[in-house]
């Protein structure tokens, strides 16, 4: 059967009952297989729990975690996880929403949004330093110059403007000034959310874990009023020494 079409039965099936996670990891593999060999890189081993980089000690895997059908809209939304495992054994997991007119949009929605805001900086870490797709910065970090590879903003709804972005990208260069983190690649999430005009949420992670300071920094940030909602994340890796 065509891999199109036994992913598409794969979404169907999905769809036809509560979603099951753990379903769809080849579809998923096979997604990221085709990001890498686009990009011309080509040194990494295809396993059954994933995309393995022998050089580095790094895993790639993800599969669907759930897929619904909008009736009302006639839409579709996919959710996907991603996880890459590191060396040492520390795991960077995400989950990623995508929505589409068909469910095979979706998830290649989910995926995409996966590469364009997580993906892109643990490529250029890790194996180009001189990638295309991210921005590229130096900041001081607890007396030590440190790589930085930030994804553009991924945002929903009404858009954060870029000198906003540029202000709070500022603040956590200046907040992370004093902190002590390890050698080894560090990876940091923003996650913002207003809901007219009104803050709901603002959350920051290193590692996937909640810096409590950091996020009440950000929290005291005069967020700019949006209308009926704005949605934003940035994600960027601190390179490792």
């Amino acid at each position: 059967m065509h891999p199109v079409i036994r992913l598409f039965a794969t979404l169907i099936v999905l769809l036809s009952s509560v979603a099951n996670a753990g379903q769809g990891r080849e579809y998923v593999n096979s997604y990221f297989e085709l990001w890498l060999k686009a990009h011309n890189f080509t040194k990494f081993e295809k396993k059954p729990n994933g995309l393995f980089f022998p050089a580095q000690g790094v895993l790639l895997d993800g599969e669907i975690h759930e897929a619904k059908e909008f009736s009302s809209s006639k839409l579709y939304s996919v959710e996907s996880r991603v996880s890459i495992t590191f060396k040492d054994g520390r795991r960077l997991d995400d989950f990623v929403a995508g929505i589409g007119s068909t469910a095979e949009e979706a998830f290649k929605d989910s995926l995409q949004n996966f590469c364009l805001t997580t993906l892109h900086p643990i490529y250029a870490e890790l194996f180009d330093h001189s990638d295309s797709h991210v921005r590229k910065d130096a900041w001081e970090i607890n007396g030590t110059r440190r790589r930085i590879f930030l994804s553009e903003w991924g945002q929903r709804g009404v858009s954060i403007n870029e000198a906003t972005q540029k202000q709070i990208e500022q603040l956590i260069a200046a907040e992370l000034r004093n902190t002590s983190p390890t050698k080894e690649l560090q990876w940091a999430k923003l996650v913002v959310l207003i809901v007219k005009g009104k803050v709901e949420q603002v959350v920051f992670t290193v590692n996937g874990m909640q810096d409590e300071r950091i996020t009440r920094r950000l929290s005291a940030f005069k967020w700019p009023a949006s209308g009926e909602f704005t949605m934003a994340k940035l994600f960027f890796v601190i390179g490792g020494v």
